[in-house]
């Protein structure tokens, strides 16, 4: 899970990130009626988010005035300049790179409003401007740029291979991309949200506050938040890892369960970071990077065994729920076909490099 988790300072950078992102798609758009409606979705998904960050004011030593999104561009620069200056591992921008290149501006928040929200479109000059946008933002991250492009790509690659051509492809890179979880977390999951990932996303929020803050946190691109070993005891766990080593019953697993269809976009988002950023480590051993890749390897396997675990009692109890027996079936299917494709990534990497001889 460390892989994937981000510490919240780093989180802050993220949401700061799509904040300034969602911004400028503003600043671009001349439909009067549409900038007000844009101005109010930027306005409900800081307040959200303020609200994510404040929740974990108890596990983090971060100050309470400092968990905030970054709305001043010149601040956020100057905290990535400061969090770069003691890097952990070369790991960490790369996945804030990743999760603001498939970020989806404009997904619902659980508000009234989400209907008008849904109509919204990126202004044509943005649509044109996103890639470079996005690289000006690797720039100060200090990440190669040409990743924003590979990122893309290879998920648009990987959703197709997980879905099977279930979905069309201008909807999958176009809305399925981040807006599946939130619309599908939104519609039909929503007492799951509330009784499950409030407390675990935004512990000590209720009612309304919780589910908007559980949505843009989802959203944003974070998954689950709880004392992992990172700085300041929390870990805003993003690039896919959502789907390692989760409980069939438990947390996001229980999401999963719930909605199947969620589980896509996540393996296809960690597959993305398995090959491009960790199967891909310049200056990094290849044995070590081999270790990396089988531990993820074995965690995805570990929870692809809770969810056959789950659908073994189901199995024998006849009284149980055919709708979840028939969604875990369907998780395991996208499961499975996740560790079929990160196996041949890992192959073909061994290949590459001599079987690390």
């Amino acid at each position: 899970m460390k892989e994937f988790g981000l510490s919240l300072e780093w989180a802050i950078v993220m949401f700061s990130y799509e904040y300034h992102l969602t911004l400028e798609d503003i600043r671009y758009e001349t439909d009067s009626a549409q900038k007000i409606f844009k101005k109010h979705w930027l306005s409900k998904f800081t307040e959200s988010i303020n609200n994510f960050l404040q929740s974990q004011v108890q596990e983090s030593k971060i100050p309470e005035k400092e968990l905030r999104i970054f709305t001043d561009f010149t601040e956020l620069k100057n905290q990535v300049e400061k969090l770069l200056s003691n890097l952990e591992s070369p790991k960490i921008p790369k996945l804030v790179l990743l999760n603001l290149s498939l970020f989806v501006i404009y997904h619902p928040l659980g508000v009234e409003e989400d209907e008008q929200y849904a109509k919204l479109k990126l202004s044509d000059k943005f649509r044109s401007r996103i890639v470079q946008t996005l690289e000006s933002y690797a720039k100060i991250l200090q990440v190669e740029k040409y990743l924003v492009t590979i990122f893309k790509s290879s998920y648009k690659k990987f959703m197709s291979e997980l879905q099977e051509q279930q979905f069309p492809l201008n909807l999958i890179f176009g809305g399925l991309i981040g807006a599946v979880v939130v619309a599908v977390a939104a519609a039909v999951a929503m007492p799951l949200v509330i009784a499950v990932l409030a407390p675990l996303l935004a512990p000590g929020l209720s009612g309304a506050a919780a589910i908007s803050a559980v949505l843009a946190a989802l959203g944003g691109g974070a998954i689950a938040a709880g004392g992992f070993g990172m700085a300041g005891g929390v870990a805003v766990i993003v690039g896919g890892g959502a789907i390692l080593g989760v409980g069939a019953g438990t947390g996001v697993g229980a999401l999963f369960t719930q909605s199947p269809e969620l589980v896509i976009p996540e393996a296809a988002k960690f597959l993305v970071a398995f090959n491009d950023i960790i199967l891909a480590q310049k200056n990094v051993p290849c044995t070590q990077i081999k270790a990396e890749a089988k531990e993820l390897i074995q965690k995805l396997r570990n929870s692809i065994r809770s969810y056959e675990d789950r659908l073994s009692e189901l199995n024998i109890n006849s009284q149980a729920n055919q709708k979840e027996t028939d969604n875990i079936k369907k998780v395991l299917s996208y499961l499975n076909k996740a560790i079929e494709i990160a196996e041949r990534l890992l192959s073909e990497f061994l290949i590459r490099h001599n079987f690390c001889k």
